[in-house]
Order: structure tokens, then sequence, then C-alpha cells
């Protein structure tokens, strides 16, 4: 199982990978820095989820979601992992394509509640 993570921030890199690496040992994480580079990723590589900041430089996680459905016709889930949670926005989220969304900062709980939909066969 192979999730791609799109995310510009250094710190939240290394935290988003920690974390699937503690709660699934058995998924392997490639990481990103923005929009581009994740359709680039997507046009050759198979993964199966892939997680997106909605904040990004070059191309934010509400074009790649477009990007990803529409022009790449990939199916697979896409998880937003964002500061912008309040009232309201988890249902723009969903509007736009996104499957799911993880608040930040990030809870283990929440991220593991989450990712367990997707990705759970036996040893989330």
């Amino acid at each position: 199982m192979r999730i791609l993570i799109a995310e510009d921030e250094e710190y939240n890199q290394m935290v988003i990978q920690a974390m699937i690496e503690l709660l699934y040992p058995h998924v392997s994480v490639e990481m990103v820095e923005n929009g581009v580079e994740a359709l680039e990723k997507l046009r050759h590589e198979t993964f199966d989820l892939l997680l997106s900041d909605v904040d990004m430089p070059l191309m934010n996680g509400y074009a790649l979601v477009s990007e990803v459905k529409e022009t790449l016709k990939l199916s697979l889930p896409i998880i937003c992992v964002t500061a912008f949670a309040i009232s309201g926005d988890r249902e723009k989220l969903l509007m736009h394509g996104f499957d799911a969304y993880i608040s930040k900062p990030i809870d283990m709980d929440e991220m593991k509640s989450t990712l367990d939909v997707y990705l759970l066969n036996g040893e989330g």
C-alpha cells in the first residue's frame, strides 16, 4: 500500500510521515511539496491514497483534486489535511472532491480513525 502526501511545510511533512509510519508500518509513504509535483507522481506511479494540504504553492489542494479526478480520471481517495477546518469548511472540502479531511494540528486518534476507513486490511 502506498500513500502520496502533498504538503509544503517541512515540519508538517515530518509529523505526518512519522504518524503514518507508526500507525501503519506496512504502508509506503512518498512526499511532495505541492500539487504540481503530486500530479507528476500520479501520472507515472500508482498510489492507494493521497493526503493533501489545501494551501500550497504552484497548485493548491482544490486544483489538485480537480486535476486528479477530472484530468487523470483517478479514483483514489483524497484526504485533505488542513488548518482550515472550521464550521462549514468540511462541506466545502467535500464539495470540491475531497473524500475526508484531517484537521491541523493533527491529532493521532483523528488521523487513525480517518485513515482506517481507507487503509484497514487487518493491520490497522
